[in-house]
């Protein structure tokens, strides 16, 4: 039988192009602008692709709140960006992870990359594993214990350490940068693991990373493992590559409260001003 094009080459006709590659649409959600660590490490892999964001921040921080409330934020956002035409998840909220869990992740009939379990695949892929780790993160995170069953499901021989950090997410998501308290905060936090013989982090919440110059100021030899870089990698290399001459992603923000911090941290994150593609939307209104 004759090919489509073998047929219009009979009839003097040009063969039909072929088809169109879609880009698919990647949305990422956070109580704030934690997940921009996300969406920056998976648009630098992979610039071409769309990008649709949502930043719950008039709710802000989730750190504290309790795990009913975290999970209807986290579906109510998930809900937000499948209507905005979401084709892929990529979850930039630890606290909403460690509530959710895989199993109701994986519901909403997208697929979806999360950041345990993309860390844990990460280590496992690794020679050799830290055999001391600490886990740095909020505390509705550290409370759940998600990250830990993960971790010693997969390293049943790790020692490993949580330490909840609640100042640190309002001080990323402060107007104006407070340098002096935040490296008090740092100091408070990371000082006991590292007197104790830790060496090796894990940011377990996408607001921390943001911080890391400061924890590094603590020392040298400290290793911090970055949950944002094991998600893009493991989500880039899911897809179909993209062609040579693709042009960048069409990129699009929301925030229930947008401030200076929200684009502030855009600008840097994605190396261009966030302020022209931020709509305001209430996905989940204010609740105490």
């Amino acid at each position: 039988m004759e090919t489509a094009g073998e047929q219009a080459a009979v009839l003097g006709a040009p063969p039909p192009a072929p088809a169109e590659v879609r880009t698919p649409t990647v949305g990422v959600f956070d109580s704030g602008i934690g997940g921009f660590t996300v969406a920056r490490e998976i648009l630098w892999l992979r610039p071409d692709l769309n990008l649709v964001y949502y930043g719950d921040t008039v709710n802000m921080p989730y750190g504290g709140r309790p795990p009913e409330q975290i999970r209807g934020f986290a579906r109510e956002s998930i809900a937000f960006l499948l209507e905005r035409g979401m084709d892929i998840l990529a979850v930039g909220c630890n606290a909403s992870n460690s509530v959710l869990g895989q199993g109701e992740l994986h519901g909403f009939g997208v697929p979806v990359f999360d950041l345990v379990s993309s860390t844990v695949d990460w280590l496992r892929a690794g020679e050799q594993g830290p055999r001391r780790l600490a886990l740095l993160a909020t505390v509705a995170t550290v409370n759940s214990r998600y990250w830990d069953r993960k971790l010693r499901d997969a390293f049943p021989e790790m020692d490993l350490m949580s330490i909840a950090a609640p100042e640190f997410v309002p001080l990323v998501e402060a107007a104006k940068t407070d340098e002096q308290r935040i490296r008090q905060a740092v100091r408070k936090h990371l000082a006991p693991a590292l007197d104790a013989g830790y060496r090796n982090f894990v940011h377990g919440c996408t607001h921390f990373p943001l911080l890391q110059s400061y924890m590094e100021e603590l020392g040298q030899g400290i290793e911090f493992i970055d949950p944002a870089v094991c998600l893009a990698q493991r989500l880039v290399s899911s897809i179909t590559p993209a062609t040579g001459d693709a042009p960048p992603g069409r990129l699009v923000f929301f925030s229930s409260l947008p401030g200076e911090a929200f684009y502030r941290t855009g600008e840097a994150a994605f190396g261009r001003s966030i302020r022209s593609l931020t709509a305001m939307y209430i996905v989940n209104p204010y609740e105490d």
